[in-house]
């Protein structure tokens, strides 16, 4: 018991000397940005929706940032469900610099079956129709990531110039939700991992996203479609 006790308080000392010698390099790296005026860089996830985007709610339209855990979000395939948590990431912060690949893509009205402009992130998805694809359930969807609308008509990456956060509303499953009037933007239940809650594992993914190159083809090719379902109660909210 006491070599137990030792051994344990020995792994205790050493845990906190790796501990103190991480922060020491931190404090270090962080003293020679600052010598050398350099700014840190943002990384991000680069998914969520962006701070702005409205999802529909029992209630009508709301801003994704104006959500709390518990409250009912309309998804395509499920109707209302209830958001079990919610991941914040910061896009962008005066004091860091985001990079280029990171800026969220700007998305006229119209283009996404939006009534209303849209800023997605490069690695949100987007369901579109084509029928050179088909889902799990031989349905002909695809989840393409943000980062392929570029290619579009009207669409840009656009540099914030105030600070701007993602917020991305998890649920227990798997979903697509719709926004700004017609668009579908993906939730994955993995997310809320970062807000410490677990997804129902065994179950599989209710989409896949294409890699972005993949989804840039088909775009181009001009083999796809907005999703044109459109429930009574988004058009009532709308």
């Amino acid at each position: 018991m006491i070599g137990e006790q030792y051994e344990f308080f020995g792994l205790s000392v050493v845990k906190l000397m790796v501990v103190t010698l991480r922060e020491k390099a931190r404090l270090a790296m962080a003293t020679k940005r600052r010598q050398a005026n350099l700014q840190q860089v943002i990384t991000t996830t680069g998914c969520g929706f962006v701070a702005g985007t409205r999802v529909v709610t029992p209630g009508g339209w709301a801003t994704v940032e104006s959500l709390n855990v518990g409250d009912e979000v309309l998804t395509f395939d499920a109707g209302f469900q209830r958001v079990t948590a919610l991941s914040t990431t910061p896009i962008f912060r005066h004091d860091y610099v985001t990079p280029r690949q990171f800026w969220p893509i700007f998305v006229p009205a119209g283009v996404l079956e939006n009534r209303h402009g849209l800023l997605v992130q490069p690695g949100e998805g987007v369901l579109v129709e084509s029928p050179s694809v088909r889902d799990k359930w031989g349905d002909p969807y695809a989840v393409i990531p943000g980062a392929a609308l570029d290619v579009l008509d009207g669409t840009y990456r656009k540099e914030p110039a105030t600070p701007l956060s993602a917020v991305l509303p998890v649920f227990a499953e798997d979903h697509m939700v719709f926004v700004n009037g017609g668009a579908l933007l993906f939730s994955q239940c993995i997310w809320g991992v970062h807000a410490g809650v677990q997804p129902r594992f065994g179950r599989a993914a209710n989409y896949n996203m294409m890699p972005v190159q993949a989804a840039i083809t088909m775009l181009e090719s001009g083999a796809v479609r907005n999703v044109q379902a459109k429930p009574e109660i988004m058009l009532a909210a709308a």
